[in-house]
C-alpha cells in the first residue's frame, strides 16, 4: 500500500500544486518556518526579547534535534527513496539521501508541537501546516507515506520533550514574579 500511494501520488500530480509543494519543503528547511513563527508568537504573546528569544531558540533547538534523529536513522535504515526504487516516479527536485524516516515531517511535527504548547489557540493552524509540509515529501516523490508518519511521530515526540522543556522554564522564571497561575495562563494563551 505503501508504495502503491506513494506512486499514485507522483504520477497524479496538478500542475497549479507543483510549486507550492516545492515551497513548503524549502521553507522547512531545517525548521525555519518555524523559528519564524516562534518569534511571531513571542511577539503577539507579548514575551518581551528573552521570552521571545527563548521561545524561539528552543524551537530551533527542538527542530535542530529531530532532524538529527531522522538523519541518524536514516543511516541505520538506508532506504531507497520512491524515485529511486520507481522509475515511474519522477521527483519535483533531488535528493541524496536515504529516504526513512523524512526529516521535513520530523522537523515540522516538533515546531508544530512545541508552539501548539506556546499557542494553544493557534494549534490548528500549526498542525495543518506540519501535515501539508510533511505530505508535500510524498507529493514531491521524495517519500513514501511511512517515511513521513515515522518522521512526523518522531517530531511529534521531540516537540513534547521541548514543550515540557518550556514548560520547565516558564515555572522557573515565575517565581520571582508575583503573577496568579490565572495570569501566568493567560500570558501562555495569549495568542
Amino acid at each position: 500500500m505503501d508504495v502503491r500511494i506513494a506512486i499514485w501520488s507522483a504520477t497524479h500530480r496538478i500542475g497549479l500544486l507543483n510549486d507550492p509543494s516545492v515551497w513548503l519543503g524549502t521553507i522547512e528547511r531545517l525548521g525555519a518556518v518555524w523559528i519564524v513563527l516562534a518569534v511571531g508568537v513571542g511577539l503577539v504573546q507579548r514575551r518581551g526579547a528573552r521570552g521571545t528569544f527563548v521561545l524561539a531558540l528552543l524551537t530551533a533547538l527542538a527542530t535542530f534535534v529531530a532532524d538529527s534523529l531522522a538523519l541518524g536513522a536514516k543511516d541505520l535504515v538506508s532506504r531507497p527513496r520512491p524515485f529511486e526504487a520507481h522509475p515511474q516516479i519522477h521527483p519535483l527536485y533531488a535528493v541524496h539521501s536515504s529516504s526513512f524516516p523524512a526529516g521535513h515531517a520530523a522537523t515540522a511535527f516538533a515546531g508544530a508541537v512545541l508552539l501548539s504548547y506556546a499557542a494553544p489557540r493557534v494549534t490548528p493552524a500549526f498542525l495543518a501546516l506540519a501535515a501539508a509540509i510533511a505530505w508535500s515529501r510524498v507529493y514531491d516523490g521524495v517519500h513514501y507515506p511511512t517515511d513521513v508518519l515515522a518522521g512526523a511521530a518522531l517530531g511529534a515526540l521531540v516537540g513534547v520533550a521541548a514543550a515540557a522543556g518550556l514548560q520547565l522554564l516558564e515555572r522557573r522564571s515565575w517565581r520571582g514574579v508575583r503573577l496568579s497561575s490565572a495570569e501566568r495562563r493567560n500570558v501562555r494563551s495569549a495568542a
